[in-house]
C-alpha cells in the first residue's frame, strides 16, 4: 500500500517495541528519522552514522557515509526511518539514484536517509528517548528499568532547571506511573496542580505560621504534580496547543495568587505590601516577555536548513574549517557552569523553591523582596548579556526590513488608539523614543509621588504620542524585542505608583487586580503565538484601550475624580477580565476546531503493536 507511511530499519538493529513507538506514534511526524546524543551512546558511538540537525533542533541538514563528509555533526542515527505517505514516491526516486553512486563500504540505512535529505525532502529529526538498543558494535544502555519505564523516564521534559532536575522530575516520574494506571488524564491533572496552588495561596492569607508551613509544602506538591500532567500527555501522546495553554496559564494563576495572598497578610498591618506585589508581578512577567520576543528574534537564525545538492558531492555545505567529528563530552567545568546559568536563569522550579523557603520565614515581605531580587537579577543578566549581543550584532541577526508586514513583535505591544494616532501622523527614532519614553515615565511616577497628578497625566499623554512614532508597526529596529516586556513594565509601574498614593493599603489590592488582567492578556497572547501562530483578534488593543489608553483612563481618574479610582479599577479589572477570556476562549476554540483530524480520512498511522 501506498497510503500509509513507510518504516525503514536497519538491519543489524535491536531495539524494543516501546522505542519504535516512541518514533511511529508521536503526534506531527511525517517523514523522520529517530537521533540521538552522542553522550547517550555508551559503546562503540564511532560506529554509528553521524547527522548534524538544525539549531531548532527539527530537521536533519547532513549525514555521513563513507563517502560523503559531514561538517558539525551533533546527533547519530541508531536506524530507525519514518517516510509520510505523501513522500514514498519521491523517496523511491531519491534511493533509486543512491544505487547507482554508493560505495561499498557506505552504511545502506545512513545513505538512505542522506538520500532523502540531498534530494529536498523534509527528514525531521526525532530525538529517540532513553531506550536501550544496539546496533553493530554500538550500543546504549537506555535508563534504568524495562523498555516501558524507559519511555517514561523520556516523558521527562528536558531542559528543566537544575532544582527541577535533580529534585522534582525524579518525584513526579513516580506519580505519573501512578497516573497511568488509573487513567488520569493531563488536563485533570492541571486543574489540581491549580487548585493545590490556589489552595496554598488561601493557606497563606490566613496569615498562620503552622498554615504557612502546610502551604510551603503544598507549593512544591503543586509542583510536583504540574510536571506530571506533562509527562503523562508526552508518554500517552495525548498533548494538544491548548493543554501547554492550560499549564501556562495555570502556573501564572498559582504564583500571582500566592503575591496576593501574601500581600493580602502585608497590608493587615497597614504596609504597602500589595505594591510589592505588584512589583513582584511585574518583574517575573518581564521575565517571560522578554524571553519569548529575544527566542522569536532568533528563530530565523535558527531555523534548519537542509543541504540539498547532488548525491554525488563528497563534502555538504558546511565550513571547511569546520569539524567533522562529535565534539568531546563537556567537562566538569562546562557543566557546572551550564548548572549555574540554569539556576541564575530562575525557572519555574526555582522560584517555587523560594517562595516556599520563604514562607517558612511567617513574614510576607521576605517572600515577596526575595523574588523580587532574585528574579530581577536574573532579568539584569541575561537581558543585559541579550543586548550586548544585539547592539554589537554577536547574535547574528539581520535587522528586520522596515517594509516587512506585521509580526509577532507588533501584536504583543497592545499599542492603543493614542499611540497608534500619534504613529500615522508622525515618526520618531525608535531608540531615541524609548529613551525618551524612560525618561518620561520616571518623570510621571515622581510626578504622581508628589501629588501631580494631572502633570503625570500630561507626562503620559506626551509618553504615548512618542512611543506611537518611534514604534510605527511594523517595528524594525535591532532593540525592538525589548518593546513589549518594556512597555508592560512601564504600565505595572504608573498604575503601582498610582494605587500607592492614591489607595489605602487595602485598596492597592484593585490595582494588582487591574495589572493581573493585563498580565493574563500578555501571557495569553504569546502562548498563542507560540503554540499556535495565531494572534489575538485586532481589534482587541482598541476594545482593551491598549497600554496608553489604560494609562490615560487610570491617571485621568487618580487626576480629578480621586474618589471614584476604586470603582473604576474595580470595572476596569472586569471589563478586561471579560473580554480578555471571552476574546482568547473563542480564539482557541476556532484553532481547535481547525486542527481536528477529518473523520473521512482514515489515519495516517495505527500502529496494531503490542508488548
Amino acid at each position: 500500500r501506498d497510503d500509509v507511511p513507510l518504516v525503514v530499519a536497519a538491519a543489524d538493529l535491536s531495539i524494543s517495541v516501546p522505542a519504535v513507538l516512541d518514533l511511529l506514534d508521536k503526534p506531527g511526524v511525517t517523514t523522520g528519522v529517530a537521533v540521538v546524543h552522542s553522550g547517550s551512546v555508551n559503546r562503540g558511538i564511532q560506529h554509528l552514522p553521524a547527522v548534524r540537525i538544525g539549531m531548532d533542533g527539527k530537521l536533519v541538514e547532513s549525514v555521513g557515509t563513507a563517502s560523503h563528509v559531514v561538517t558539525g555533526p551533533n546527533r547519530a542515527l541508531p536506524g530507525l526511518l519514518r517516510v509520510a505517505a505523501a513522500h514514498r514516491s519521491a523517496a523511491a526516486a531519491a534511493w533509486q539514484e543512491a544505487a547507482t553512486v554508493a560505495h561499498p563500504d557506505d552504511d545502506p540505512f545512513a545513505l538512505a536517509v542522506l538520500a532523502l535529505v540531498r534530494s529536498g525532502i523534509p527528514v525531521q529529526a526525532v530525538p529517540l528517548g532513553p531506550f536501550a538498543f544496539s546496533r553493530g558494535d554500538s550500543s546504549a544502555d537506555g535508563a534504568v528499568g524495562g523498555p516501558w519505564q524507559q519511555r517514561l523516564r523520556g516523558a521527562s521534559r528536558g531542559g528543566d532547571g537544575f532544582f527541577s532536575t535533580y529534585a522534582v522530575r525524579p518525584l513526579s516520574r513516580k506519580v505519573t506511573g501512578l497516573g497511568l494506571r488509573l487513567g488520569w488524564s493531563p488536563n485533570a491533572v492541571t486543574a489540581a496542580s491549580v487548585a493545590l496552588g490556589v489552595l496554598a495561596a488561601g493557606l497563606v492569607a490566613t496569615g498562620s505560621r503552622g498554615l504557612w508551613v502546610v502551604a510551603s509544602v503544598l507549593v512544591q506538591v503543586s509542583l510536583v504534580i504540574d510536571c506530571v500532567d506533562g509527562e503523562i500527555a508526552r508518554f500517552t501522546r495525548r498533548f494538544s496547543a491548548f493543554g501547554a495553554w492550560l499549564d501556562a496559564v495555570g502556573d501564572r494563576v498559582k504564583e500571582y495568587s500566592v503575591f496576593a495572598a501574601l500581600a493580602v497578610v502585608g497590608s493587615r498591618t497597614g504596609d504597602h505590601a500589595w505594591t510589592l506585589a505588584i512589583v513582584a508581578m511585574a518583574v517575573v512577567t518581564v521575565r517571560h516577555l522578554e524571553d519569548y520576543a529575544y527566542e522569536h528574534r532568533l528563530r530565523p537564525l535558527r531555523l534548519s536548513r537542509p543541504d540539498v545538492l547532488p548525491l554525488d558531492q563528497e563534502r555538504d555545505l558546511g565550513p571547511e574549517q569546520d569539524r567533522i567529528t562529535f565534539e568531546p563530552p563537556p567537562s566538569r567545568r562546562q557543566t557546572m557552569i551550564h548548572w549555574v546559568k540554569k539556576v541564575i536563569h530562575m525557572p519555574i522550579a526555582e522560584r517555587y523553591l523560594l517562595i516556599s523557603l520563604g514562607l517558612l520565614t511567617g513574614n510576607p515581605r521576605v517572600v515577596l523582596w526575595l523574588l523580587i531580587i532574585t528574579v530581577s537579577l536574573s532579568v539584569i543578566w541575561t537581558q543585559g548579556g541579550r543586548t550586548v549581543k544585539a547592539l554589537t550584532r554577536r547574535d547574528g541577526v539581520l535587522p528586520a526590513r522596515p517594509d516587512a508586514g506585521w509580526g509577532h513583535l507588533d501584536v504583543q505591544l497592545d499599542l492603543g488608539p493614542v499611540a497608534r494616532l500619534a504613529g500615522h501622523v508622525m515618526r520618531l527614532p525608535f531608540l531615541a523614543a524609548c529613551l525618551a519614553l524612560v525618561l518620561l515615565t520616571t518623570s510621571a511616577v515622581v510626578m504622581i509621588v508628589q501629588h501631580r497628578t494631572p502633570v503625570a497625566f500630561l507626562v503620559v499623554l506626551l509618553g504615548a504620542l512618542v512611543i506611537g512614532a518611534g514604534a510605527r508597526q511594523p517595528v524594525a529596529d535591532v532593540m525592538d524585542w525589548q518593546l513589549p516586556a518594556f512597555l508592560w513594565f512601564v504600565e505595572a509601574a504608573v498604575i503601582a505608583t498610582v494605587g500607592w498614593v492614591h489607595l489605602d493599603a487595602a485598596g492597592q489590592g484593585l490595582a494588582f487586580a487591574f495589572l493581573a488582567a493585563v498580565a493574563y492578556h500578555r501571557y495569553d497572547v504569546v502562548y498563542r503565538l507560540r503554540d499556535t501562530g495565531e494572534p489575538a483578534a485586532a481589534w482587541l488593543p482598541l476594545a482593551g484601550l491598549g497600554v496608553d489608553g489604560r494609562l490615560l483612563s487610570v491617571l485621568a481618574v487618580a487626576a480629578w475624580a480621586p474618589d471614584a479610582l476604586p470603582a473604576v479599577l474595580v470595572v476596569g479589572t472586569m471589563w478586561l477580565t471579560v473580554l480578555y477570556l471571552a476574546e482568547s476562549t473563542a480564539g482557541w476554540r476556532r484553532w481547535i476546531v481547525a486542527q481536528r483530524p477529518d473523520p473521512a480520512k482514515p489515519p495516517a498511522f495505527a500502529p496494531g503493536i503490542s508488548e
